[in-house]
């Protein structure tokens, strides 16, 4: 339908055609509302989201420094436990030159000597 010379309209057919106008504005108004609406509504849950991931990145690297002290703190209590078991393997093989003077005394006392006569006797 081609559109008239506005001259050529009735006053009829003006205010017919400006009712109509205005509901098609009052619907673009209402439907505009309705966007702007939920562009904010998407912006506050994003802006709550965005908080909760930051909270949750805080908690994370936290949760992530706790760990990695711990297994510090595990390794170097690991190591210091493995570090005495092998001190303590070497102390009773480790010997003083008191006890080297005490343990060659006993060697000596223990030692067989041959007797003519009787054969091997036991010295001490």
């Amino acid at each position: 339908m081609a559109l008239k010379n506005p001259l050529d309209y009735s006053d009829a057919e003006v205010r017919k055609l400006l009712v109509q106008t205005n509901k098609e504005k009052n619907s673009l108004q209402s439907e505009l509302k309705d966007y702007e609406w939920r562009l904010d509504s998407e912006s506050q849950k994003f802006s709550k989201a965005e908080e909760q991931r930051k909270t949750f990145m805080v908690q994370l690297y936290g949760a992530t420094e706790a760990n990695r002290i711990l297994n510090t703190e595990n390794r170097l209590r690991s190591e210091r436990i493995q570090k005495t078991k092998s001190q303590k393997k070497i102390s009773p093989h480790k010997t003083s030159p008191a006890s080297k003077l005490h343990s060659s005394s006993t060697t000596q006392k223990s030692v067989k000597m041959l007797d003519p006569k009787k054969g091997p006797v036991k010295k001490g």
